[in-house]
């Protein structure tokens, strides 16, 4: 189904406006506000709803990236302070995917309802009519014996002139039905379902949009501060484009054809609320390509007028940097009745930990006094140059004993790395004996190390223990980065900054000993873009000691790989671990180099 004709027409009459003011509130931990965190444990993907009390929010997420166990917590003092986890549903640990939570009120007897959604097929919802205290058991929405399914369902829900609610969500054609699957090529499809009895019940889904060229999901309704609009704000998420947006001005019977926004609302997940003074604040995870906040929490200011326009907004504020590629985001956005706004997500808020629950508190007046002072510089340290631990029991005992075998002496030769060099002591134990044994080695490699880790292991007590009168090292062989180009994690850059890091602390803390810098094994069973990846990556780190003696660079990549750059199960069984003929061969491509190096 396509939209139906669409009577609002876009101005193509440019506006003059200022331009667009960035601001940087990720330093003010004044603001911040930890709502949960556990180490170790993933938290994510948080919706809010403020009570008309003013002053109650309630909260809820996963207990994981998006499917796992619903968390329900409540603040008394809008946002300040938090309880802990509440107790919930049996069958929300059932949740598929992110909840949302509404507050809906049944236009036939005004009775108010909170209405928390759990996404995938079916679309469920659990109710509470006492403010959260007691909630239904998930269930199945949709008219009887037909449920339907979807994605971040409801990412929005808004109150119709007729007090009737309509809903918003997704699908791309996996979930809708209990048969779906993904169509070649890929169609994203926009739906709304509608309530008439505050949530009790919803209709059939209804088809907005659908297409190929554009991936639109995600759909945040706002509207205009008379309530005669819509903008239906739509991430897009094959990533080729920027956000989009529909316009709906019939109470939302009909929307307009999607059209691009500018970079400054690009994003997933837009959440907006309006201030007292008219003005609009959108929250989301900033998408925006060449953006010096991409991936960042970030917050959108500006007017209703400026999405109908397409206008760059008044300011764009970093709320907070997320410290691992782009996971972050999915904000609840309150405003209080004094214009306080109390925004709410989840993201990897210190380097190297999981991610958990943040609260951030501004008022619009703050950012037009901050917008005075100079414009801020937004350096990105990335996440593989600042030395972190991981939080992890087994990771510190297995650190403390390399420490001491370190501190043992005896040492001429370093190998160090991740679990592929770790794993010389499982399937590449005979070849260790045979080649690394005899030279003095001591293996200090550690499963699912990232550079970070590494730096943070040579800082605390590792670079001082090699150093020590009782070893003689000579030369350490590094191949570190696989662990650090998972998926949007790290860029090709940001991973050769980190084992740049990890080779000018070798340099510094041992100085007589020479560098043999291996370039990231491939992985894969075929060629694709996380190869790709580590292969620029090992290239910049490499060009970056061209003209250092003391550092030299192999890339030995190729004796892993057969025809067309396949990867046999006989090398790799899993694609990124070595077989005990994978080690003999890394060994045999070594070990001259080892050898001149520690002349």
């Amino acid at each position: 189904m396509r939209p139906a004709a669409f009577l609002f027409v876009l101005s193509s009459v440019a506006v003059a406006q200022a331009p667009l003011r960035w601001l940087d509130l990720d330093g003010d931990a004044s603001r911040q506000v930890t709502v949960r965190e556990v180490a170790g444990k993933y938290l994510g993907h948080p919706t809010t709803v403020l009570l008309p009390d003013d002053h109650t929010l309630l909260c809820v997420y996963p207990e994981g990236h998006g499917k796992g166990p619903i968390v329900l917590q409540r603040s008394d003092d809008a946002g300040r302070t938090w309880s802990e986890p509440l107790p919930v549903p049996a069958n929300w640990a059932t949740s598929k995917e992110t909840p949302t939570i509404h507050r809906l009120v049944d236009p036939r007897d005004g009775t108010a309802r909170l209405v928390l959604f759990s996404g995938l097929f079916p679309i469920r919802s659990s109710i509470s009519e006492d403010d959260g205290a007691t909630w239904t058991p998930l269930a199945p929405i949709g008219p009887p014996g037909a449920p339907f399914g979807g994605i971040v369902a409801m990412s929005s829900v808004i109150r119709l002139a007729n007090g009737d609610y309509a809903a918003y969500f997704h699908d791309d054609g996996r979930f809708f039905s209990a048969d779906g699957r993904r169509a070649q090529p890929v169609e994203f499809a926009l739906y709304e379902t509608r309530s008439s009895d505050g949530g009790l019940t919803w209709s059939g889904a209804r088809e907005l949009w659908r297409g190929s060229d554009l991936h639109l999901c995600e759909p945040g309704v706002i509207a205009s501060p008379d309530g005669r609009r819509l903008a239906m704000l739509l991430r897009e998420n094959s990533r080729r484009h920027n956000s989009h947006v529909m316009f709906s001005e019939d109470g939302a019977a009909t929307w307009s054809a999607p059209v691009e926004l500018p970079s400054s609302l690009t994003g997933d997940r837009h959440v907006g609320r309006h201030a007292p003074d008219g003005r609009l604040l959108v929250s989301f995870r900033d998408m925006a390509e060449g953006s010096p906040t991409l991936g960042d929490w970030v917050a959108w200011v500006g007017t209703f007028e400026d999405i109908v326009h397409r206008r760059d907004g008044q300011y764009r504020v970093r709320l907070s940097r997320n410290w691992r590629g782009v996971d972050c985001g999915y904000p609840g956005v309150e405003v209080l009745s004094d214009g306080t706004f109390v925004l709410t997500t989840y993201g990897h808020w210190r380097p190297g930990g999981a991610p958990f629950i943040r609260s951030v508190r501004v008022h619009l007046r703050e950012l037009d006094d901050l917008a005075h002072a100079p414009p801020p510089v937004f350096t990105r340290e990335p996440g593989t140059v600042h030395p972190t631990p991981r939080p992890l029991p087994w990771w510190r005992d297995r650190v403390a004993e390399d420490l001491a075998l370190a501190r043992k002496g005896g040492h001429r030769l370093v190998m160090l790395g991740d679990s592929i060099t770790q794993s010389w002591r499982a399937g590449g134990r005979q070849v260790w004996g045979k080649y690394w044994e005899p030279r003095g080695a001591i293996n200090l490699g550690v499963s699912g190390d990232r550079t970070q880790h590494v730096l943070w292991r040579l800082d605390h007590g590792l670079l001082d223990a090699l150093a020590s009168e009782n070893n003689d090292v000579r030369c350490v062989v590094l191949m570190i980065g696989t662990n650090n180009s998972n998926g949007t994690d790290c860029t090709a850059a940001e991973i050769a900054f980190g084992i740049e890091a990890i080779v000018g602390r070798l340099r510094r803390g041992l100085p007589k000993a020479k560098v043999l810098l291996l370039a990231i094994f491939p992985r894969g069973e075929r060629p694709d873009r996380q190869r790709d990846k580590n292969a620029r990556a090992s290239a910049l780190a490499a060009a970056a000691f061209a003209g250092d003696d003391m550092v030299v660079c192999r890339d030995i990549g190729r004796v892993f790989v057969g025809e067309g750059g396949v990867i046999s199960k006989k090398i790799m069984p899993d694609f990124l671990h070595l077989t005990p003929r994978g080690y003999e061969l890394w060994a045999q491509c070594i070990v001259r180099d080892v050898d001149a190096l520690m002349k």
